[in-house]
């Protein structure tokens, strides 16, 4: 009713559970479907949809052999806020009040990771007995920001050396200016790391379905753009 009603052209889906109801009406009504597929390995949405959408769009070009039908498949890319394309990193390190020191950049995600954050804490006592030899910015996520800054009191670590955050908001200045991104690996942050071009230490949360973010990051180092540690390795020492 409402495409009819909408006299839509064209649906896209963007792959998630959600976007099915609306794909599968507008291939019943003979409209042209299009469904895009943000990380390297389909969803079962996306599974099902590509079987009769008129075309796939994949962020990955060796995403298609993942498809029954690759010839109904084309790499796009992932959209990104122009920030992340026009931002100088001269300017952005201005922006944020940064010395000559190389500047390291630490997030996973919003929420935070409990573990990770343990691991950075770690490394900023490190960083910390080592003389500063880096600048640092961490996200801590909403859920660590309570209890982390106990955690480097306990560990005799000086928070004020350091930019601790409960979430970084403005993510595109930062990641310019950075040196080196330790993150985790959805979509979004990755399209955010290639356009950026900036090298990266890439922490796939283990904790997702299919276990999409290693197989995202997997294409990104095979590019020679990012290592990739699972978390199980991780720790402050590496």
């Amino acid at each position: 009713k409402v495409l009819r009603e909408f006299n839509a052209d064209v649906v896209v889906g963007t792959g998630g559970y959600a976007s099915f109801p609306a794909l599968a009406a507008g291939h019943a009504l003979k409209i042209p479907t299009c469904v895009h597929e943000a990380n390297a390995m389909p969803g079962l949405t996306t599974r099902m949809a590509a079987a009769w959408a008129d075309r796939v769009l994949v962020c990955f070009e060796e995403s298609a052999k993942h498809y029954k039908h690759p010839e109904k498949v084309e790499a796009v890319g992932m959209p990104v806020r122009k920030e992340f394309i026009f931002t100088q990193k001269a300017a952005a390190r201005e922006k944020l009040g940064l010395d000559s020191r190389p500047l390291i950049v630490s997030t996973f995600g919003s929420q935070g990771a409990r573990m990770m954050n343990l691991a950075v804490a770690d490394l900023l006592k490190l960083e910390q007995e080592d003389g500063l030899p880096y600048q640092h910015i961490h996200g801590v996520g909403s859920f660590g920001w309570e209890w982390f800054p106990d955690k480097l009191k306990e560990l005799g670590v000086d928070a004020t050396a350091f930019d601790i955050r409960e979430y970084i908001y403005d993510m595109a200045c930062v990641m310019r200016a950075a040196d080196l991104v330790i993150c985790r690996a959805g979509a979004s942050t990755i399209s955010e790391l290639t356009a950026l071009g900036v090298p990266a230490l890439i922490v796939p949360s283990p904790y997702v379905t299919n276990n999409h973010q290693e197989k995202n990051a997997r294409v990104l180092e095979r590019a020679g753009g990012a290592v990739v540690l699972l978390e199980q390795d991780s720790s402050g020492q590496e």
